[in-house]
């Protein structure tokens, strides 16, 4: 506490009127301060100050790159899980549609690729055999 504090507590508890306004000394002290802080931001940093902040930029930037480091590989291996099991569900999902595939459906599509290799084939060119009787 200040000296103004301590007199404004003590006079208080006398019942003194207390003075609410800061003592001409308290002004003084600072406008002290005050200039000196001013003066020592026009200054800049100082070379210890200057050091120490780019030591911590340097370790931010490292943490930074770090934590994207960790991130990306995060993401390629949630990646690699989906898409393993969605090959997964494709693999069974085939199987089971080949399983329901019953034998008649089947047989209609063996029947009807034969259908259609005989009427999109090349007629066969027929020869004529000759008969024994005919060539003598």
């Amino acid at each position: 506490m200040t000296d103004s504090k301590v007199q404004a507590s003590a006079g208080a508890a006398m019942g003194e009127p207390v003075a609410l306004e800061p003592t001409e000394a308290e002004i003084d002290a600072w406008a002290a301060r005050e200039r000196q802080r001013r003066e020592s931001w026009l200054n800049g940093p100082t070379d210890e100050e200057r050091a120490a902040y780019a030591e911590s930029l340097r370790e931010r930037r490292l943490a930074e790159a770090f934590d994207e480091g960790e991130r990306r590989i995060g993401d390629v291996a949630r990646m690699g899980v989906r898409m393993g099991r969605e090959t997964q569900l494709a693999a069974e999902g085939a199987v089971r549609i080949f399983y329901r595939w019953s034998r008649r459906t089947f047989d209609e599509l063996v029947e009807a690729g034969r259908e259609w290799e005989e009427e999109t084939s090349l007629p066969v060119r027929r020869r004529r055999v000759p008969l024994d009787d005919e060539g003598s």
